[in-house]
């Protein structure tokens, strides 16, 4: 046999042999394993645990499903988020949800409670994430750009005190107020008393004292005019009526807004004024620090 017939038969011979290993491994795992499907739908079973009892009561009581465990069903698998630690989920709906939020809500303005309320919350330990794990943790919002679901996240850093919560509830009134602006809309005239004064990107080289002359209560307010209506609910929520009325005098612009805002909340049942001095005197006897 010359060279070259010899040269042949090995690369017969190579390609031969790599063709019997293929198919030996296409037989190997032509058959997969049994697996029962998983299904997204199915409720929760076993025995349930203290939060699991709490958040079923909650349900019962206000309509409101408290999610803290999450599969594909919950949230899209290509959100990244990390689920709340057990112990500061269970402080949460608690403390928070439970007393803070639903309970007050449904003894002072219960008409605003049944008609606005979402019918899931979620607790997120850490901040939210959508398509990227680098998109941002403000990218979370847009988890309140819709009517039937509320989420908050940073649970795991909240400080469990009275001060923590009080200023938490705030930022939820903020979350809350992007739903009922997309659900009903802020309004045209809204959008033209800042036109063409908003900060954008730049909010970040502005103090909040500097935003209320220019108009807004707080810088994160002067970036766009969405911004600009949830923080100036988040402001009704976080002080008092006198303390609003001084901030407002500071702007005409900004005192306009203000009674929008308002009037717009009266409107579907609450007092914003009134809802602020509930909730200092909820928190106030909350069984914390």
């Amino acid at each position: 046999m010359n060279s070259i017939m010899k040269t042949r038969y090995l690369t017969g011979l190579l390609v031969a042999c790599i063709a019997v290993a293929l198919i030996a491994s296409c037989k190997k795992d032509s058959k997969l394993p049994d697996q029962t499907p998983i299904d997204y739908t199915a409720i929760k079973t076993g025995v349930p645990n203290a939060l699991d009892k709490l958040t079923d009561t909650l349900f019962k009581t206000y309509g409101v499903r408290v999610f803290y465990e999450f599969n594909p069903r919950v949230i899209d698998p290509t959100t990244f988020y990390v689920p709340a630690q057990f112990d500061k989920a269970q402080l949460y709906t608690k403390y928070v949800i439970e007393k803070t939020w639903l309970e007050p809500l449904s003894k002072s303005f219960p008409k605003f409670l049944n008609d606005q309320k979402p019918i899931e919350f979620l607790i997120v330990g850490t901040g939210i994430h959508f398509n990227s794990i680098n998109s941002g943790t403000a990218a979370g919002a847009g988890l309140n750009a819709q009517y039937y679901r509320l989420g908050m996240g940073g649970v795991d850093n909240l400080a469990f005190t009275k001060a923590g919560i009080r200023e938490h509830i705030c930022i939820l009134y903020h979350e809350h107020a992007h739903q009922l602006d997309q659900k009903y809309g802020r309004g045209y005239a809204y959008d033209r008393v800042s036109q063409g004064t908003y900060y954008q990107l730049n909010y970040a080289s502005r103090t909040d004292a500097q935003a209320q002359t220019d108009g807004f209560f707080r810088a994160y307010g002067g970036y766009a005019p969405e911004e600009d209506f949830a923080t100036s609910v988040e402001a009704m929520i976080r002080y008092s009526k006198a303390d609003i009325l001084k901030i407002v005098a500071k702007n005409a612009k900004l005192a306009t807004k203000y009674q929008m805002v308002y009037k717009f909340y009266l409107d579907k049942g609450i007092d914003l004024h009134q809802m602020h001095d509930v909730l200092d005197d909820v928190v106030n006897r909350l069984p914390l620090q």
